[in-house]
């Protein structure tokens, strides 16, 4: 059995991951039962969270076998500025690259206030050397390495803890980085050397580059917190393998963490993502989209036949960074999102959020600013005396006094029903972004909501968009920590290659040739021979077209009229049209190596059992109503409940509205219906 597994039957593995509020943990014993956990983040020692979450679940370190982490340390270095301090190398006449960009701009050409996203290293920080390589790979001036040198002895002077290098071409040709590389790592070996060629191999220098200087400014903070980790589970007798979380989906082995930073920075919400699939496979469900509400923000993706949607480049805080990743739509309306009235006097959430620390006003821990999760107390939504397993009660009276102020009246609950409308109304239209934006019908899919808000939100997000099935995982609070434990091993690598389709693109030597470089990297990262699958693929666009899609084959040699046909497929799914008459273009190829979850996992049923239904007041879309408030638990197999009814757990909170009904599922979760 491969130990990059997800949890195989016999051991005892631990999925963990950081929020923007709470650390969350889940436990699989050698019996596949689940054991869960949850401790409020740390932010300024983000590392002791996850080890006091960890001890706090009560098993021996000893006994693990492996736990698999996702964190939001890459993400919040980058939007925060908060990296370490490093330089750039890049072909003399070049320097400039990071600096202009692209002349596009995200938010139109008639916005008087736009900024240009500001690269995470100033101009002072990047150096020239010489050499130049021509776009077929041909040297045209070779490499200066004395004078290379002096550059980086400049930067050491400096006190930089990380060097990105970016030549010209050098996805094509990437000789001259690995002597640049090779020197630094051999003269300088304390700094963390990130160059194009094994970070970001693909054309397109503004991209490549930006990607490459990312990695080189997270990277040591990344490694830094890993070591910190990784010294703190060795110290309580840790001797298993630790794993972190990617982007795409995926793990990867931590000491891969640092030099591959830019590829865990959706780590949390990817996890989330995979574990939704396999909460919707369990349940029959087939064609699904994503509601995850944390405490920060709300991410959505859509999986049509259960296969979420990959693109290859982020955007970060405005910066693309070229990194696969599971294609989401992200907004600032988390449970600490802060409600505001802005300069023309409209109210506006987030995306500025009250995080951890101090976080919500109700939960007393100096909070000024009205939030959401204030609101959803007011509201009645939230249960203070159930919140967080009754483990931490809040103040509705603080919450009340926070709100006031928003409406002109002073009335908090007015000010609660408009912030709720207002969070609905934005998760619908992140929804859309990624359905009917892409010509999708959402009515076809199931909403799957999780997150300590997904539940609370989710129904009413349905009923604006004419959705009418909702799944509500088990442990919705803790599905990220879930899909932790029972992650794949991914490794995706890219490698540019600009030529128009032919009948050589994937033939039979071509296929084995990447087969076999798939095959050396599952071993690099020690993934067992028989125990991986490679797939290989191709991104192609019409001559002449800016931007490409990506074309997935199983593998094997594929004729050229069938890979024309798989793409033109794929344009007429996404743009709604094909133009046969067109010459094709491939741009890069793609190598994914996948190491299977070998997960044998039982999630706990409910017991049934719970007390009589309570009766509270809560208000919904302006209407003050009367709801059964009953534990989750207490609604066994086959249980139904109309709403309007609140369902509450340690995790979250499931809201059911009037004309909504929730039965729970033979798997244990739980479905929401409209009735009416």
């Amino acid at each position: 059995m491969n130990h990059f597994g997800g949890g195989g039957s016999g051991t005892n593995r631990i999925g963990v991951e950081i929020g923007g509020t709470f650390t969350d943990l889940v436990w699989s014993g050698p019996d596949g039962r689940l054991h869960t956990g949850k401790t409020p983040s740390t932010p300024d020692a983000i590392h002791e969270a996850v080890l006091a979450v960890i001890a706090e679940a009560g098993m021996p370190l000893s006994e693990v076998a492996g736990i698999t982490h996702g964190s939001t340390v890459a993400t919040n270095a980058l939007i925060m500025r908060k990296g370490a301090s490093a330089g750039l190398l890049t072909t003399a006449g070049f320097r400039d690259v990071v600096i202009v960009g692209r002349g596009d701009r995200d938010h139109g050409i008639y916005d008087m206030q736009y900024r240009r996203p500001a690269p995470p290293i100033r101009r002072s920080m990047i150096r020239e050397v010489s050499e130049r390589i021509g776009p077929d790979g041909e040297v045209i001036v070779p490499l200066d390495l004395a004078a290379a040198w002096r550059e980086v002895e400049a930067f050491l002077a400096q006190g930089v803890e990380g060097i990105a290098i970016s030549l010209i071409h050098a996805y094509r040709n990437p000789a001259h980085e690995k002597a640049l590389a090779e020197m630094i790592r051999e003269r300088a070996p304390q700094i963390a050397v990130s160059a194009s060629h094994e970070v970001s191999p693909e054309f397109r220098e503004y991209e490549r580059t930006v990607t490459t200087v990312v990695n080189a400014f997270v990277g040591p903070v990344v490694e830094s917190y890993i070591n910190r980790l990784d010294a703190g589970l060795r110290a309580d007798d840790y001797r298993g393998v630790l794993k972190i979380m990617q982007s795409n989906g995926g793990a990867m082995p931590a000491e891969a963490a640092g030099a591959n930073a830019v590829r865990m920075l959706l780590s949390g919400p990817a996890a989330g993502v995979r574990a939704a699939m396999w909460f919707a496979e369990r349940n029959g469900i087939k064609d699904a989209i994503t509601l995850d509400m944390g405490g920060t923000s709300t991410d959505v993706a859509i999986a049509p036949g259960l296969i979420p949607s990959t693109v290859p480049e982020l955007k970060i805080d405005g910066l693309p960074v070229r990194t696969a990743s599971v294609d989401m739509a992200t907004i600032g309306a988390g449970g600490g999102s802060i409600a505001a009235i802005d300069p023309g006097g409209f109210l506006a959430v987030g995306p500025e959020s009250a995080g951890a620390l101090p976080g919500p006003v109700c939960y007393g821990r100096g909070g000024t600013r009205p939030t959401v999760t204030d609101a959803q107390v007011i509201a009645g939504l939230l249960q203070p005396q159930q919140f967080f397993g009754g483990k931490m009660e809040l103040s509705s009276a603080a919450a009340e006094a926070a709100l006031a102020p928003l409406d002109r009246d002073g009335n908090a609950r007015c000010a609660a029903d408009a912030v709720l409308r207002l969070v609905n109304s934005n998760m619908a239209a992140a929804v859309r972004l990624v359905s009917t934006g892409r010509g999708i019908d959402p009515r076809d899919f199931t909403l799957i909501a999780y997150g300590g808000g997904g539940p609370l939100h989710a129904a009413m997000v349905a009923d604006e968009l004419g959705v009418f099935r909702v799944l509500v995982p088990w442990s919705p609070g803790l599905v990220s920590a879930f899909g932790l434990l029972i992650a794949d091993t991914l490794i995706d690598v890219v490698q540019s290659d600009l030529h128009r389709l032919a009948e050589t693109s994937l033939c039979a030597a071509h296929c084995a040739d990447l087969r076999v470089r798939g095959c050396d990297l599952a071993k690099a990262h020690g993934v067992g021979e028989s125990s991986h699958e490679v797939e290989i693929g191709l991104d192609m666009r019409y001559a002449g077209q800016a931007f490409e899609l990506t074309i997935w084959t199983e593998g094997r040699a594929t004729s050229k009229e069938e890979l024309r046909r798989l793409f033109e497929d794929e344009h007429r799914a996404r743009y709604g049209y094909a133009r046969s008459g067109l010459d094709v273009e491939v741009v890069s190829y793609r190598i994914r190596v996948t190491a299977r979850s070998d997960a044998r996992i039982s999630t706990p049923l409910p017991t049934g059992t719970g007390g009589v239904p309570e009766q509270v007041p809560i208000s919904i879309d302006g209407n003050d109503l009367v709801a059964h408030a009953l534990c989750r638990d207490s609604l066994g197999v086959g249980g139904k409940v109309s709403g309007p009814a609140i369902l509450s757990e340690p995790t979250s909170t499931t809201v059911v509205p009037p004309g909504w009904e929730a039965q729970c599922l033979a798997t244990g979760d739980l479905v929401l219906r409209r009735i009416s």
